[in-house]
């Protein structure tokens, strides 16, 4: 061997070393990154101080330096320094961006997107990019946009039944009574206050953020708006926990990369980054029970099983909506226990060990208001806005229309903000909300936005397709109950927003919150689609 290939051997190892420890230890950096983003303005451009700057600048160095002298994407010493003065020079533009009269924070990305499109090169140059880099600088990128997102929009825009924190009902005001009365279970009916029925945990957790932020000096105020950084740490945990999943499944190369470009920039997991409600961390704990109930099919063990409950669990003490996991996960531990059933005792004891920790943490909350206010677990309050209201409308039409014509408004259709009509089919609304929640901004922009919402639909079709064609194919994706433990969520997730737009037939309830889990799954299954079979996995787990 020549010196030369040995030497060159030696740095594609450091590289591959890098991305192979930044990539195993996801779980930490993605949220100190985030927290690192945080003296940036506390979450809020009008709050972003010249000091703010000065330490993200300093923070952006360091780490860009960091980089080029342990990962050393390079073997040319002058290639090397260029790209340490290409990363100043970028990083100077950030703080200039960043720093005009905080009109351009939310754009401060497009520094960072070049810094990574350089290193990208680079890398691609040196032949050292595959796609686990590609993957994880877009899982940066992914949280600086989500950061970009929450400096612009504060705690009154963009929300959903916020209220405020002065106010006395709305998730702002449930986060204050938690802040102001501890773990001090509320003595009053819950449902007399909006919003209040809800479980507390995300609740709770807002709450336990002001008060270490003012505990260390931070004004009541500001942190009103610092506390937007756990949503976005929960949507920022998302990408880690979907590749993850898209891993243990054996996603790999162009696949992977397209099924991560989902969930790293499609909009619904940027816009409920910033929100103030529940959605974004149910939707974290329902991902992460599909992770481990994944592994737990692989490896099943008590030590597998245990986080399945402590997820699902505390995902219905976030939103009880996450039970909708449960028929998926239920699926798999009946096929593994079919299959071992004359060694039934080991199974039996884990399914116990999981009803355990699961049922209390789950439905604790509920049972405790039933028997103190005699309200129902499944309790949902009727929002009674007849300004919204579509009961008049046929069910034949709401989900079998499809005319053109409700695409000629891009944006979920309130009659009450002057829009045409008002939304009444689930699956446009689900595809409009997607990409704009609910923004309206009347005609503006309409053409592009009409195109932004016709090729989502259309990829949501092709990765429908995917997703049902996934379950014939036996190159991907696993055994057969993997394959089918993601299309029952799918469909369990589906079937019950469906139910819920007719049980409450409002434009409101025709929303993605309710079904973000979706994404995922659709975005690997269009990624499986794209993977030629003789990259495929084996149907073998290692």
């Amino acid at each position: 061997m020549s010196k030369n290939t040995k030497y060159k051997k030696e740095k594609a190892s450091s590289i591959d070393t890098f991305f192979e420890f930044f990539g195993k230890h996801l779980f930490i950096f993605v949220p100190l990154l985030c927290l690192l983003l945080l003296p940036l303005g506390l979450a809020q451009a009008e709050q972003i101080t010249d000091e703010g700057i000065i330490i993200e600048a300093i923070i952006i160095i360091a780490a860009s330096l960091a980089f080029v002298a342990f990962a050393r994407p390079t073997k040319n010493k002058a290639a090397s320094i260029g790209l340490i003065i290409s990363f100043v020079v970028l990083t100077v533009l950030f703080s200039l961006l960043t720093g005009y009269d905080g009109k351009y924070s939310t754009v401060m990305f497009v520094p960072v997107t070049a810094g990574l499109i350089l290193t990208g090169a680079m890398l691609y140059k040196e032949k050292a990019l595959n796609a686990e880099g590609i993957v994880l600088m877009m899982i940066v990128l992914g949280v600086v946009v989500r950061y970009c997102y929450c400096l612009k929009y504060n705690c009154t825009q963009m929300q959903h039944d916020t209220g405020s924190f002065g106010g006395s009902s709305g998730h702002e005001s449930y986060i204050m009574y938690w802040y102001k009365n501890g773990l001090a279970l509320p003595d009053f009916d819950v449902t007399t206050r909006w919003q209040y029925y809800h479980p507390p945990l995300h609740h709770m957790l807002m709450a336990l953020g002001m008060r270490i932020f003012t505990t260390f000096g931070i004004p009541l105020k500001q942190a009103e708006e610092a506390i937007q950084i756990l949503p976005m740490i929960y949507s920022s945990l998302c990408m880690v926990v979907c590749r993850r999943i898209f891993k243990l499944v054996k996603l790999e190369g162009t696949g992977l990369v397209v099924a991560m470009a989902a969930v790293c920039f499609y909009p619904t997991f940027i816009i409920w980054s910033g929100a103030y409600n529940n959605d974004m961390l149910a939707t974290l704990f329902m991902l992460l029970a599909m992770m481990w109930t994944i592994k737990w099919y692989y490896k099943p063990s008590f030590k597998n099983i245990l986080p399945i409950a402590v997820c699902v669990g505390c995902g219905m003490m976030t939103k009880l909506s996450a039970w909708m996991v449960a028929p998926g996960i239920a699926l798999i531990f009946i096929w593994v226990f079919v299959r071992n059933i004359r060694k039934p005792l080991p199974y039996i004891g884990q399914f116990a060990a999981f009803g355990a920790v699961c049922a209390p943490l789950g439905l604790w909350w509920g049972v405790r208001n039933m028997f103190e206010f005699g309200i129902l677990i499944t309790y949902v309050p009727d929002p009674s806005m007849q300004q919204m209201s579509v009961r008049s409308i046929p069910a034949a039409q709401r989900l079998f229309d499809y005319s053109l014509s409700q695409f000629d408004y891009p944006f979920e259709a309130f009659t009450m903000y002057n829009a045409p009509y008002n939304e009444y089919n689930p699956f446009i609304g689900l595809l409009k909300t997607s990409i704009f929640d609910e923004y309206n901004k009347g005609w503006d922009f309409s053409e592009m936005a009409t195109v932004f919402v016709i090729i989502s639909g259309l990829l949501a079709l092709i990765s429908i397709v995917c997703l049902v064609l996934l379950m014939f194919r036996k190159d991907v994706c696993g055994d057969l109950p993997v394959k089918l433990f993601f299309m029952v969520v799918f469909l369990t997730i589906i079937v019950s927003y469906t139910a819920f737009c007719f049980k409450f037939p409002y434009v409101c309830t025709e929303n993605i919150r309710y079904c973000i889990p979706v994404i995922p799954i659709l975005a690997m299954a269009l990624g499986f689609g794209i993977m030629p079979k003789h990259n495929s996995a084996s149907n073998q787990h290692s």
